[in-house]
């Protein structure tokens, strides 16, 4: 299951998270001060993350998300 909230507390430069919950669901956080279609591609971006299992890699997020920008 995947969750999806807004929030108007993060940082402009911020689009948006995701996080894995204890009881396997997922949340996507995303920034609701952004438009659409920012909201779209911060959205797609962050599914790609639980798609490619990425919070069980062991791997430094900072190359985690350099590889999904590629």
């Amino acid at each position: 299951m995947i969750n999806t909230i807004f929030s108007d507390k993060l940082p402009a430069a911020c689009g948006g998270f995701v996080r894995k919950n204890e009881d396997d669901s997922y949340t996507i956080v995303l920034n609701a001060n952004h438009s659409y279609d920012q909201q779209r591609a911060t959205y797609k971006h962050e599914l790609s993350h639980i798609i490619n299992c990425d919070h069980d890699k062991q791997d430094h997020i900072n190359f985690i998300e350099h590889i999904r920008h590629i």
